[in-house]
């Protein structure tokens, strides 16, 4: 995106250690297709898990993708529409209400897993606690888990507690990527300057 003349990183992706790489082999017509066949596909959703259940978190032997990030970040609202806009993820106005983790199969093909929000300052100390502990736990003995997305609110910018979650997600050996939500709230510039943020916090991973 341009603007009077400036380049601007509001763009829909972007490569964290090459942000001036505007190719994209990961992602063409045919991986396009193939993408939009495994979110059309027929959805089961599986019992919720706490963290003293967690010994019953699936073993589905297909690939695994779980969404993390602060509450309302609007991990809910992504889910659903990577599935086309099937509810099966309830959005919620009322920070911190998700406090179990859901799993979704798409068709025995992908694992969706929604994790409970964390970092909002109306919460206890000790649900925060909890939730820690049940996503670590989860990170940890999750035998299917191939990527973790990391939302980040671009409306607000990058928070403390997502980059110590970032560590986390590292020390447990995982893969991650950022996506940044809400998009629609930022003007061009203050978009480029949290994007840059993120970037630059990603470097020194």
């Amino acid at each position: 995106l341009h603007m009077a003349g400036r380049k601007y990183l509001a763009r829909p992706w972007i490569n964290a250690f090459k942000p001036a790489d505007l190719c994209a082999p990961w992602w063409s017509p045919a991986q396009r297709r193939t993408a939009e066949n495994i979110f059309r596909l027929p959805i089961a959703a599986h019992p919720v898990i706490v963290i003293q259940t967690m010994d019953r978190l699936p073993d589905l032997k297909i690939p695994q993708v779980c969404m993390v990030g602060h509450s309302n970040v609007g991990k809910s609202s992504l889910i659903n529409a990577l599935v086309y806009g099937k509810e099966i993820a309830r959005p919620s106005n009322q920070p911190g209400r998700t406090r179990h983790l859901f799993v979704f199969d798409l068709g025995q093909r992908l694992s969706l897993v929604d994790l409970p929000g964390h970092g909002h300052a109306k919460v206890a100390r000790q649900v925060k606690v909890a939730w820690r502990a049940m996503v670590k736990s989860y990170l940890d003995r999750s035998p299917s888990l191939r990527r973790v997305i990391c939302l980040v609110d671009s409306s607000e910018g990058l928070r403390e507690a997502d980059i110590k979650l970032w560590a986390t997600i590292q020390g447990a050996g995982r893969c991650f990527m950022v996506v940044l939500t809400k998009v629609d709230r930022c003007h061009p510039e203050d978009l480029h300057r949290n994007v840059t943020e993120v970037i630059a916090a990603m470097q020194h991973l």
